[in-house]
């Protein structure tokens, strides 16, 4: 039976298939088979249907549509399902990007019926919807100016789960959290005495807190899922909710057959633009290298190269998977598990040049099955001299010059038992050894370089995993954290890697490091960023384009390897992929949502200047809460998560209430502004309803705790002012809320 996560009752899976059959034998009464490759038929007048929008941002406005929209869905969902006042949109505005779209409205799906209710409105006002699990995302994927449909915090909804075949599949729904899945399965070896372990195979830094939705639409991968254990290759089947409300359960013969019959105009299309591909050589060819490496730009048109012409359903559920909801919604999950091996061990060797780590990474990806290989340029090396027990374990990173290009790798073997283990360590050394790269551990290539104690290797992927919320939390007040995602072959790394550090060092982004995935080619760039001016906009918008000029031309390499594409890198994806390819990928997003009401403006965008609009300007507000990386880790653990504003949402919605104080007292004015006695109104309730547990600070990577802010405020409340006069605002405030504390 398909169980739900936490502690909610177990539900059975066979009525869940006949409603989901009920659901598509309406949608299929709704809409003729023909809406899948031309703009939907509303039934109201002609007159009356609104306009399409472009597959762009910018333009929502309620011209009428939202408003008929919002009545039409609280007339289906009721009341409570919609959200449209000034201050929660505002909430819902933030993603873990540094971007913001607010929404006209969001709506709180529960069922796979509700959303193809929603979709029925949408259509019909022509009302684009986004789709939200967690809002872990960082390239701007999970916001929207128009219609936000929100899975998470939303109490039992979206959470349930079916393990068979003892472990080796496991079939899920888009709201539980990853690492919560493999929670899930350790228990089920546990419960049930088995042999081997078994896990899902992505494994991203945010693990713990992105959910499943979220891990399909990005394919998102991490530290050891490699190119061969993401989603698109362990993925068995998918539930799916079209534009048109047709729901398809690939996993189940008589919903692909029903499909096949009713969306063949759709499947051929399919198979058409397989067989063009696959008759293209240099098109097949481009693929193939795209693929070797980590890649998440654009559509997972290798759907197109892998799958014969013949089995348009096996192509369609893998052009899902990384797509970023822009061709439908994946309601469930089926996924072959991969192993989690017992024995590890890790070592952390240094490098006198970025370059000879790179080119001992090339060794092992040629000559070795190692588990992980993490690189950490100099100045990431820097901030891990202040992490405590590292530098004794490796003290030669003290002693690299602080100007040079030393570096590190972080190697991780694995084994289902210990002679497993020694086996693939022997095998690294010896290729590292054969390799004749120099290193400047005193260990050298011997066994003493490997930790089999898990207090010591943990502090090296402590390290490794501490690092981006040391770089994040040590920015200027008001500057965002960025975080860029880009790959090549691991033959190139060491060269990009010295021509990314020189394009900071051009533009002046001193603090910029480099890590990530070595054995992918993958590097993570960290740096911090204002968007105060427009000086400061147009240094990103320089060093962005140099980045993926080097990366993408350069190098062809992947822009966005394992983050999606969202609108940070839409305007470059026909830079990575040449015009052919680009144009295929317009023809996918037409044959799927030919009137653009599915997450418009991500992955492809009409607007060139997209990755420069609607940034995220954050407004210093209080000492404890201005270092927030809006990252969405601690909402999991907020236990107000689902009554009102998670602890990401209250830290937003503080600056913004703190910005429009300072505005207000500044301009003189006697009457405050409407948004502003309505962000005030709202807080009372937010404030109230913080736990104030401090279970936020426990996933925070940054440690912040708004339960103290929260606290504060009340202090500040009860006796920090004379009645009547007006509470403390912006930095004098938070100030004088800090001295008295």
């Amino acid at each position: 039976m398909l169980r739900a996560g936490g502690t909610v009752r177990p539900r059975a899976l066979a009525p869940l298939k006949r409603a989901a059959r009920r659901s598509q034998a309406q949608a299929l009464q709704r809409e003729p088979p023909a809406a899948m490759v031309a703009p939907v038929v509303s039934r109201l007048p002609p007159e009356r249907k609104p306009s399409a929008y472009k597959n762009a941002d910018g333009m929502r406005v309620d011209d009428g549509r939202y408003t008929s929209f919002k009545a039409a869905v609280r007339k289906q969902l009721g009341d409570e399902a919609v959200v449209d006042d000034p201050v929660r949109t505002f909430a819902f505005g933030t993603d873990a990007s540094f971007y913001r779209l607010n929404p006209q409205a969001v709506v709180r799906v529960k069922t796979e019926e509700e959303v193809v209710d929603v979709l029925a409105s949408a259509r019909r006002y022509n009302t684009p919807v986004t789709f939200r699990a967690a809002g872990t995302s960082l390239s701007g994927q999970a916001i929207t100016d128009s219609v936000l449909l929100k899975l998470s915090h939303n109490g039992k909804a979206w959470r349930r789960y079916q393990i068979d075949n003892g472990g080796k599949q496991i079939t899920l729904e888009p709201g539980l959290i990853g690492g919560e899945v493999n929670r899930i399965l350790a228990a089920y070896k546990k419960k049930h005495s088995l042999d081997t372990q078994y896990k899902i195979g992505p494994d991203p830094a945010s693990i713990d807190s992105c959910m499943i939705g979220g891990i399909v639409a990005n394919n998102s991968s991490g530290m050891c899922c490699g190119v061969k254990q993401n989603t698109y290759h362990t993925m068995a089947d998918l539930r799916i909710v079209l534009v048109d409300g047709t729901v398809l359960d690939t996993g189940d013969a008589a919903s692909v057959g029903a499909f096949e019959q009713s969306h063949a105009r759709l499947l051929k299309g399919i198979s058409d633009l397989a067989t063009r591909v696959q008759a293209d050589s240099g098109l097949m060819a481009l693929i193939r290298e795209k693929y070797r490496i980590k890649n998440t730009t654009g559509y997972s048109i290798n759907a197109l190269a892998d799958f014969s012409p013949q089995h348009p359903v096996e192509i369609l559920k893998r052009l899902m998977v990384g797509s970023e909801g822009t061709l439908g919604f994946v309601s469930r999950v089926t996924y072959n598990t991969v192993p989690d091996l017992p024995h590890k061990a890790s070592a952390f060797l240094i490098f006198r040049d970025i370059e000879e780590a790179c080119d001992a990474t090339s060794a092992l990806k040629a000559n070795t099955a190692v588990d992980a290989v993490e690189i950490f340029d100099r100045r990431s090396l820097t901030q891990c001299e202040r992490m405590g027990d590292l530098p004794k374990l490796c003290p030669e990173i003290t002693r690299l010059p602080e100007d040079g290009e030393g570096a590190a790798l972080l190697i991780e073997c694995r084994g289902e038992d210990e002679a497993a283990l020694k086996a693939s360590i022997n095998q690294v050394l010896g290729a590292l050894r054969d390799s004749k790269v120099p290193v400047a551990s005193e260990v050298g290539y011997t066994e003493k370089a490997f930790r089999h104690d898990p207090k010591e290797y943990n502090v090296f992927w402590d390290a490794r995993k501490g690092l981006i919320p040391i770089v994040g939390g040590a920015r200027e007040t008001g500057t965002s954290m960025l975080l860029e995602d880009v790959a090549c072959s691991t033959e190139k790394l060491g060269q990009m890697s010295k021509d990314l550090i020189g394009i900071f060092r051009k533009w002046g982004y001193h603090d910029a490091c480099l890590m990530g995935h070595a054995l992918e080619g993958n590097l993570h760039l960290i740096f911090n960023q204002s968007f105060k001016t427009p000086e400061e906009v147009k240094r990103y918008e320089n060093v962005m384009y140099d980045i993926n000029e080097n990366v993408a031309i350069k190098h062809g390499g992947s822009l966005k390897a394992e983050h999606g594409t969202g609108r940070n890198v839409a305007p470059f994806v026909e830079m990575e992929w040449g015009t052919k390819a680009y144009e295929v990928m317009w023809e996918v997003k037409k044959l799927f949502d030919p009137a653009f009401l599915l997450n418009p403006g991500v992955i492809l965008n009409e607007d060139p200047d997209v990755h420069a609009k609607n940034l995220r300007v954050d407004h210093p507000s209080h000492p404890l809460v201005d270092r927030c990386i809006s990252c969405g880790w601690c909402e999991s653990n907020c236990p107000s998560r689902d009554l009102s504003l998670t602890p990401r949402q209250r830290i937003q919605v503080f600056k913004e209430m703190t910005k429009m104080r300072e505005d207000f007292t500044a301009s003189g004015e006697r009457h405050k502004p409407e948004r502003l006695v309505a962000f005030e109104e709202s807080w009372k309730y937010a404030e109230a309803t913080c736990a104030a547990d401090g279970m936020c600070q426990e996933k925070c990577p940054v440690k912040i705790n708004t339960g103290e802010l929260i606290k504060t405020l009340r202090q500040e409340a009860l006796e920090g002012h004379e009645e009547g006069a007006p509470p403390p605002r912006g930095a004098a405030g938070a100030a004088w809320g800090a001295g008295r504390v």
